[in-house]
């Protein structure tokens, strides 16, 4: 004989997957968190690959700027970095030397702050500029 519920309306049955969404959810969330981790730390890279061109960038400028040197490229090259990158580059450095025919060259290299544990992104940029002079004529 068969129960029937109040209004005549039978029972939920119950289907042979029931745990099957259990698993599925158990499989899926941590693959979903894995992908958010990555799309973060690819954002990190990138966000720490702006400040590390830009302060290559800034150290050109000041190096190669009339009465610069390569000294003062790479002061300006630390200071930009330690103002907008000290959280986001991690292990910074900064070189700056003399080229052949007066041009200067500021490297400027780390790493980006990591998210997932085992992954290391390492960042860097080099700017070579001409150094201005003043030459009077004749």
């Amino acid at each position: 004989m068969e129960s029937w519920s109040v209004g005549g309306v039978p029972p939920v049955a119950r289907s042979a997957d029931g745990g099957s969404l259990v698993v599925e959810a158990a499989v899926i969330v941590p693959i979903a968190m894995l992908v958010i981790m990555f799309a973060v730390q690819a954002c990190l890279w990138a966000h720490a690959a702006t400040l590390v061109q830009n302060a290559a960038n800034t150290g050109e400028e000041s190096a190669t700027a009339l009465g610069g040197s390569p000294a003062k490229g790479e002061i300006a090259a630390r200071a930009a970095l330690m103002a907008t990158g000290s959280k986001v580059v991690v292990n910074p450095s900064v070189q700056a030397q003399d080229l052949a025919g007066g041009m200067v060259e500021i490297r400027v290299s780390g790493s980006a702050e990591t998210i997932v544990p085992w992954l290391r992104l390492p960042i860097s940029a080099t700017r070579i500029g001409l150094s201005q002079e003043f030459r009077e004529s004749g």
